[in-house]
């Protein structure tokens, strides 16, 4: 039997900004649906998080939406205005109660936001059929809102901030050719494409660093290609990535459906952790897909540095204390109520998988 007492995710970690992490064990953002009407934290976001949080050394909260345009789903979580600080506040008390640090993702779905339509357009960098494109004052108050959520997280005591680049909400739609279609300085050729990310990475560690009385960190979550033709790249994302090295961020978390996928886009087929891993030198991957038992483990420490998880912590909130359990023997030992989450979220997660946002 592996000797985890000092296992590589088992020991603490301190971050870039000098956050001091008991393990590199990260419950990975949900799209859990949980909030009132709103976007209010509500006592079920609670019960979850205090849960799910007892043995994670990181407890990513998921999808809080940045402006109220630009929720991915009825139920997320709201840090668009300031009458959402005082709910974010408990949760972040909540998770620091269990011994973990908290992260808030920033997201704006863009043009797949959740909106009423009958008030509210999604919005995105080209028009679609249920989508118009925002011009340039629009994309600057994008880029204030982040800030603003970001101080907004300050605030409520979060330790800090994930900017949602993945899973094909607005800053994927600005990186990808295949939902930017513009002809001016914010899309076109990869340089423009990155503009929106890159200035959003900016702002939100201006507001860091005029406003974070201590360490606050700031990571980013992108999905590294897009299968379709036409989409985004390996080579585009790689460009993306040093970008982000080059501004010295925390972390760098791969949105993969499998962590050990073979690269599609990408001048070789190998795993897209290994691309990333050689090509960055001082940049800390974080890693989730399909991670199930300590073999997983074994192999990912060779190449990351954070490892996030969805399922198992799901299942099994003293997962990364007690791994030896696969995912198909917890599914069959925990009910929906012992879980913190509704029936209808549990056989979306079993029959459709893909719930890390």
């Amino acid at each position: 039997m592996v000797n985890t007492s000092q296992f590589k995710f088992d020991k603490q970690q301190t971050m870039r900004c000098g956050l001091q992490v008991r393990n590199a064990f990260v419950l990975a953002p949900l799209d859990l649906q949980l909030s009132l009407f709103d976007g209010t934290v509500s006592r079920n976001d609670l019960w979850f998080h205090q849960q799910h949080s007892q043995t994670v050394g990181l407890d990513i909260v998921g999808s809080a939406y940045v402006n109220v345009c630009a929720s991915t789903a009825s139920g997320s979580i709201s840090v668009a205005n300031d009458d959402t600080i005082a709910g974010l506040h408990q949760l972040a008390q909540r998770i620091h109660q269990q011994g973990a640090r908290a992260i808030l993702q920033l997201s704006h779905a863009g043009q797949r936001a959740y909106v009423d339509y009958r008030y509210r357009t999604a919005m995105g960098p080209s028009p679609t059929a249920t989508s118009v494109a925002m011009n340039r004052f629009e994309i600057q108050q994008v880029i204030i809102d982040f800030g603003r959520a970001t101080e907004r997280a300050i605030q409520a005591g979060f330790d800090g901030v994930e900017l949602q680049g993945a899973n094909r909400f607005l800053l994927q739609q600005f990186m990808s050719p295949y939902t930017n279609h513009r002809q001016d300085e914010f899309g076109g050729s990869l340089a423009n494409r990155v503009r929106v990310p890159i200035q959003i990475v900016q702002r939100v560690q201006q507001v860091v660093a005029h406003t974070a009385q201590r360490p606050f960190a700031v990571g980013y979550r992108l999905s590294p290609e897009e299968r379709q033709p036409g989409g985004l790249r390996l080579i585009d994302t790689l460009v993306l990535a040093h970008l982000l090295e080059a501004l010295q961020i925390d972390y760098l978390s791969l949105s993969l459906h499998q962590y050990h996928q073979p690269a599609v886009t990408g001048y070789t087929v190998s795993p897209v952790i290994q691309i990333f891993h050689d090509q960055l030198k001082t940049l800390p991957l974080m890693v989730a897909g399909g991670i199930r038992n300590q073999r997983d483990l074994l192999t990912l420490a060779e190449e990351s540095e954070w490892v996030a998880l969805g399922k198992p912590m799901i299942f099994n909130p003293d997962w990364p204390k007690d791994r030896r359990c696969d995912i198909e023997q917890m599914q069959l030992m925990t009910s929906p109520e012992d879980l913190g989450i509704s029936p209808t979220y549990v056989r979306q997660l079993l029959h459709k998988g893909g719930v890390v946002k």
